[in-house]
Formats: structure tokens, sequence, C-alpha cells
């Protein structure tokens, strides 16, 4: 549940009520600032705040220092919930010196409390309960019983639970429902009596009060305690009336989860097309409050996939489901597919910590009609299924596959683990079970349509395998198709490379010598080499020549078609911990954007960015969503980029192949696909621990 201010509440009053102008002013964009915590707009209130705090910067007296002090408690506050830990400190700890030094008990408590919150984040919890206890014994000397009320919630002892209880058992505001709330929560799922008592007296407080806000907040959570008991019905209609307040009050936030928990009731209850009317209205709310959320989820160091990520595959799911005998009709299944690419959009977007990182959806393009010889196969993962999405110039078919997330993650982790062991072929029963699993349902069908080129969106635990390597029990996959991945449909922009090929101007760089612990890689010299030979170079930094400063500055130099750096790499789970080898350091994601960006807006930016021995951690889903964003995050149409860290030679020889191919007219999906047919070919690298980890991510024309 959010966390309402109860802090600025009781700081305010404290500071004093002064007709003074410009402490008007600042007391009213504090009150805002409140309001808008209330609706989950965190931004909106740090300006408020910031804006309120600078008004009254040169105001000497009392009672605007007083102000001041409360004013950067709820901005500390506001801070914490954006995910701005450290500076949240500073100005809580200011806050605090200030409250104490003009005896500002109740702000000083209200400090204390946030300031055990910033504890807790860091994981330092004997610093946090301690802080909280000091913030419960100062707000009881002020008999301020809301900020001792947000104590007792954060320590969750129960012995100070039932005392703030107590306090607040004749107290009928907002602020006091919003603190009953808080302690039921904090009770937890042991003490269904008191939580219900504290909520019911949430309730109908602000029902007496007509208080929509509070009483949509209040509605929802005693909903959820009977959908947990399994009084659906009673559930639905508390639901039901939650929605209707969250609407009356323009609360988005609250108006998303009432949604959400009303839809999930009714699609328990078979009430399918209710339910997908409440999953819409769902979606559409949190596209309101997604950018607060986000950084909240992120302050608590969640995911948006994990979190929030199940409102947008329930409403596929529902989408999805088809009645005996029934087919369902392309609007549904095109519906569907775009729910789940606003999922995907948003998922990268919060994985790189960057909310721009989608820029490329201003230029997509409808690719199901782009070459008759192309399918799009789009795999959606459900708990119970797979819905697999096929999409060819006729429209879209969609194949219902019996395979649940469970058991999906289990086979491809195996098959991820397998393929990296190039000394043995225990890779085989994964490949082929996943084979039947995935492709051979549709296959008939690719086959009819004469599918070369399949372009796979891959989602969950598929984001980390090489679907290539798939094995009918004769082949490979990638003997049959060629193959190009991507993050979502909405992020990629298919486009040929220049048909003048002599003018493609291509910019070398990479390592052969150790550095930073990181073992050589002594073909690297022979690959850019062949490149050269194959696209005369204007850029080529080797070893020592390859220093961060020096890769930026050459690739500001010249308009460059291809990037191709040959450099260990990694993709972590944390994406600020992902990065690319340079001599001197290491080139993060956001310096790698930093120094393509500049071509991103040309009239030719850059067509590919060749990453040649980069890896994911196997069975790390979220760190696979850095390889799968690469393209979109530095700005270019498509990446070659590798799975896990491979052999050096065969990589030389596979990379100088894909780069004939590419002289040579093939679309980037099909050069990749001949160069992995001739490492095929030879017996030393036939194993695909050796091939496999090459993916086309992006543009594959």
């Amino acid at each position: 549940m959010v966390l309402r201010s109860a802090f600025l509440a009781a700081a305010l009053l404290a500071a004093g009520a002064s007709p003074a102008a410009p402490l008007d002013e600042a007391r009213a964009l504090g009150a805002r600032a409140a309001e808008q915590q209330a609706l989950g707009f965190r931004q909106r209130a740090i300006a408020d705040l910031e804006e309120a705090l600078d008004l009254i910067k040169q105001e000497k007296r009392a009672e605007a220092r007083a102000l001041a002090a409360a004013l950067r408690g709820a901005l500390g506050q506001a801070l914490l919930r954006a995910g701005q830990d450290e500076r949240a400190r500073t100005e809580l700890e200011a806050a605090l010196a200030a409250a104490r030094e003009q005896r500002l008990t109740a702000v000083a408590a209200a400090a204390l409390n946030d300031l055990g919150r910033v504890h807790a984040s860091a994981g330092r919890a004997p610093e946090a309960q301690k802080a909280w206890g000091e913030s419960a014994a100062l707000a009881r000397e002020a008999g301020a019983s809301l900020v001792f009320a947000a104590a007792a919630s954060n320590s969750a002892l129960p012995a100070l639970l039932t005392e703030a209880e107590a306090l607040l058992a004749r107290a009928n505001s907002r602020e006091a429902d919003f603190a009953r709330m808080r302690l039921a929560e904090a009770w937890g799922k042991g003490s269904l009596r008191q939580q219900h008592g504290l909520l019911r007296a949430a309730f109908d407080s602000a029902e007496a009060r007509d208080d929509a806000l509070a009483f949509s907040w209040a509605a929802g959570h005693l909903g959820e305690l009977y959908a947990g008991a399994g009084r659906d019905a009673e559930a639905l209609g508390l639901m039901r009336r939650a929605v209707f307040a969250a609407q009356a009050a323009r609360a988005d936030e609250s108006l998303y989860r009432w949604s959400w928990s009303a839809a999930r009731l009714m699609a328990k209850t078979g009430e399918r097309e209710q339910a997908i009317a409440a999953y819409r209205r769902a979606q559409s709310s949190l596209q309101v409050v997604r950018a607060d959320l986000i950084l909240e989820l992120r302050a608590a160091r969640r995911s948006w996939r994990e979190t929030v990520g199940p409102l947008y595959l329930e409403l596929a799911d529902q989408l999805l489901r088809r009645a005996p005998g029934e087919s369902v009709p392309q609007a549904r299944l095109v519906e569907a597919r775009n729910v789940v690419e606003q999922l995907k959009a948003i998922e990268l977007e919060d994985y790189f910590q960057d909310d721009c990182v989608a820029g490329q959806l201003a230029r997509q393009k409808d690719i199901d009609a782009i070459e008759p010889r192309t399918a799009v196969v789009y795999p959606i993962v459900l708990p119970d299924r797979i819905e697999m999405l096929v999409g060819m110039a006729g429209g879209i078919r969609q194949v219902t596959l019996p395979l649940g997330a469970a058991a999906l993650t289990e086979q491809a982790h195996g098959f991820r683990r397998m393929l990296e062991k190039r000394t043995t072929n225990q890779f085989m029963p994964f490949a082929r079970r996943l084979y039947t699993a995935l492709f051979q349902p549709i296959e008939a069908e690719l086959t009819a349509a004469g599918i070369e080129t399949v372009v796979f969106i891959p989602d969950g635990p598929l984001r980390g395998v090489p679907v290539a390597a798939l094995n009918d029990g004769q082949r490979f996959l990638i003997e049959r198709y060629a193959f190009a991945t991507a993050p979502g449909l909405t992020l990629i922009e298919p486009q040929a490379l220049a048909a003048d090929k002599a003018a493609i101007q291509v910019m070398l760089s990479g390592l052969t010598e150790s550095v930073q612990n990181f073992p050589a890689l002594p073909f690297v010299a022979e690959e850019l080499e062949d490149i050269e030979k194959i696209f005369p170079g204007r850029g080529k930094l080797l070893d020592r020549d390859f220093v961060v400063a020096g890769f930026e500055k050459t690739l500001r130099s010249r308009p460059y078609s291809i990037v191709h750096i040959a450099s260990h790499g990694e993709f972590d789970s944390d994406p600020k911990k992902s990065f690319l080898l340079a001599w001197d350091g290491r080139l993060s994601m956001d310096n790698l954007e930093q120094v393509m960006k500049l071509a991103r807006f040309r009239d030719d930016p850059i067509e590919l960015l060749t990453l040649s021995a980069c890896r994911t951690a196997a069975g790390d889903d979220r760190a696979a969503l850095g390889i799968a964003g690469v393209a979109v995050k530095a700005g270019a149409r498509s990446a070659l980029a590798t799975l896990w860290y491979v052999n050096d030679q065969a990589s030389s020889l596979l990379v100088a192949d894909f780069y004939r191919g590419l002289r040579e007219g093939a679309s980037k999906a099909k050069a990749l696909q001949a160069a992995q047919r001739a490492v095929i070919s030879d017996a030393r690298f036939r194993h695909p621990g050796y091939w496999a980890p090459f993916l086309l991510v992006g543009n594959w024309l």
C-alpha cells in the first residue's frame, strides 16, 4: 500500500500558521505535495516541495525556519519514495538537526521515522529499529499520533501496533485512515482479526466523511482481505465500490490496483468479458502513474516484470482464451500481442533505468507484411501454457502449447547450461524436447508458406537460449531457417543495408591481449584483418589503441554504418554492472549510448553493432534483457552479440563469413545463417557451443 504523508500533516501543524505571504504560498505548495503523494505522483510532489523551500530560503523568522524544517523532512520522504536514498538521507538529517535545534518534537519524530526507512533500505536493520523506537518515543511525547502510527507500522512490534491503534481510535481524518491501513498491513496475514478491525474502521471513517480517495483504498484492502478468506462475492462487491470511489477521486494509482483485483475475481468466476473490461481499465490507469511507480519499485529493489507484469499477461490470457469450438478473432490476437508489447517496452526501460530507451517506437513498421517469406513467432508464456502467435502475410495464427512457465523455465535453463559444455552432447535431449514443444506444432504451416526467415520475439526464460540450436533429431533449426531475435516488435526498424556496399564505413576495435584479469583473444587481430579486407575500415583500434576516450573520439569522427567490437563484455541482471572491456577500463551501456546517440538521429543511423565476445549468465533471465535490448539502448538498427564467451578461432571464422554474406547482398539474418552453417560443416566446431551463442538482435534485413 502507498505510504501516505503523515509526516507532512504533523510537520506543517508544528510549523505554525503565520499569515506572511511567502509562508502561505510555501504551505500551500506543501499541502499540494501531500495530495500529489497521495495520488501517486512522486516527481510532482518533489517539485512542489523544492519550490516551497526555495520560496522561504531567505526568511529568518522562527515560523519560517520551522516550516523549512518540516518541508525538508517531507522532501526527504518524497525522495525516499522515488528511490533517491542518498539525497533523501541528506534532507532528513538536515530536517532532524533543525527540528532538534528548534525543539520541534513532532518534526524530529517524523524525520527519525523516515531515516529508519533509509537504514532499512540499506539493510541496516538494527539502526532502523533504533530510529523507529526513538521516533515513537518522541511522537508519544508530542502527542503526534500519526507519526507514532507510522513508526509503529515500520517497526511492526506488536506492542507499538496495539498502542497506535488505541491512539487512532477516535481520529476521523484521511491521514488517520491511511495510518490504520498501514497498521493493518504491518500486522500481517497471521492477524486477521486486527487487520479486519483496522480496515473496517478506515472504511467506516472514510465513508462517513465522503472521502472518495481514502474510501477507495480502504474498500480495496478490505476486499483483498475477503478474497484471501475465500469470500469472493463480498470481495468483488468491495472492489467495485473501490473502483467507483477511485474514479470519483481521479486517483489512477488506486484505480489501476482495484480494477486489477476486480478483474482477477471476475476471471475466477468466468465473467470473461467483464474481466477484460476491468483489465483494460487497470492498464489504462497504470499508464498515468507508470513513471512514478517504476521509481518506487526501483527504490524497493523490485522489478516491473515481477510486480506489475502479471497485469499485462493476465489481460493477454483472457483475450486469448477460446470457447470450445471457437477461434479467437484477429482483433483479439492483435490486441493480446500489443498488450505484451507494452510490457516488453516498459520492462526494457525498467532494466536499463532509462525511460527513453524505447525511443524507436516512433519508427516502428508493420513487420508482418514486409516479406512474404518471413514469419514472426511470438510466444506469450503463461503459467499454464504458451500461446504461440505466428504472424505471416496472411495474418496471425494462434497455436496453444501445453507447456507452462515453470516447465519451460526448467527446460530452457537446462538447455542453456548444456550448450556451454562443448565436450558433451548433453544438450541434445533438451534441444529435441524444446523443438517438439515449441516448433513442431507450427512447422507444417511455416513450410507450407515457404518461410525462410523467422523473427523470434522471446519471452521470459527464452531470452537466454538460442532457438536456432533446437534440433528435430536430424537437423538444427538454423539449417532450415535464418533467425533474428528482438525484445519486441515495436522496437525494430526493419531496413536493408545500403545497396552501395562500397559506401559502408566500418569502425573496428578489439583486444588480443589479456587485460584486467580477462584472458587473451589471440584470433581477434585476424578477425579484424579479415573484416578490413571485406569492408575497408576507416577506423581501427587494437589493444593499447582501444581505450575509452579513443573509442569515443573515433566513433564521433565519421558517420559509421557498422561498429565492430571484439572484446570481452558482460550483461548483468544489474545493468549498471554490464560493460564492454577496453584496454584502459570498461565501457558501460550508458557510455555506449552516449557516444552513439549522436548517430541516432542522422539520416543514416548505425546499421549494425557487433559485439563478438560478450555473455550473459546462464539462467539469469533479467540479464538476458541486456543482450536483447543492446541495439535499442545503443541506438543501432541491429546488433550481433553472443550469449556466452565463444571459442576465439570459431568466432573469427564465423564473423568473417557473416561480413562476406553482407558484402554479397544477403540480409543480416541470412548472412548469419550461412556463417553458422559453414561453422557446423567444420567437424571441429559442429557442436552448437561454438556457433549457437551468436544472436542477431533487431533489424534482420
